[in-house]
């Protein structure tokens, strides 16, 4: 039979463990935020659990494990960072996502839209930008959906040099009242901050 304490460090170890492979499902759905449609209802905050549940299982399996160490620590550090960069968390702050990401936004202009209604993939290291990965674009603007309904209408950031992109073709919903963020960025469809 095993001590208390070997076992107490074995569960810990384990939450750790579970805790990696529920907070990687999540981070490989932000990555590549496919569209669901009505299952979005339940997927995304499913995998809000998932990551928060996750980040919370490896932080007590962490403090709890016998192999405590800095690499641990550093593992959590990472993980936090990566959850911040690759999480689909502009939902909460559509602004501050934004804003956080505005260079890879620019980077991301460089795709061409193709002809395609829905656009062309976005490269491999910037599909999380977008639901579905793509960006899709007509004369000088560009618009990188963050949600798309069933079975249309759209929300999202569009690059805009020529002015604001109202009226601008949504997949379906006609983009009014877009909110500037500087630069030829504008939102659209979605909350603004400020409205909480």
């Amino acid at each position: 039979m095993q001590p208390s304490g070997e076992r107490s460090r074995g569960a810990a170890e384990a939450a750790f463990l579970i805790g990696l492979a529920v907070w990687l499902i999540a981070m490989v759905w932000s990555y590549f935020r496919p569209s669901l449609w009505v299952l979005d209802v339940v997927v995304v905050p499913l995998m809000w659990v998932f990551a928060v549940g996750g980040i919370t299982a490896m932080a007590v399996g962490a403090m709890f494990s016998a192999r405590r160490s800095m690499i641990t620590g550093a593992g959590l550090v990472v993980v936090l960072l990566l959850t911040g960069v690759v999480g689909a968390w502009w939902q909460a702050s559509p602004r501050v996502w934004f804003e956080t990401h505005r260079a890879l936004y620019e980077q991301a202009l460089h795709t061409d839209p193709g002809d395609d209604y829905y656009g062309a993939p976005l490269p491999l290291h910037l599909r999380f930008l977008s639901v579905g990965g793509h960006v899709s674009g007509r004369k000088d603007t560009r618009f990188f959906p963050q949600w798309i309904g069933t079975p249309d209408d759209a929300g999202g950031y569009l690059y805009s040099p020529s002015g604001s992109p109202a009226g601008y073709d949504m997949y379906g919903q006609v983009c009014s009242d877009p909110t500037a963020l500087g630069g030829d960025w504008w939102m659209c469809g979605l909350k603004s901050d400020a409205q909480g």
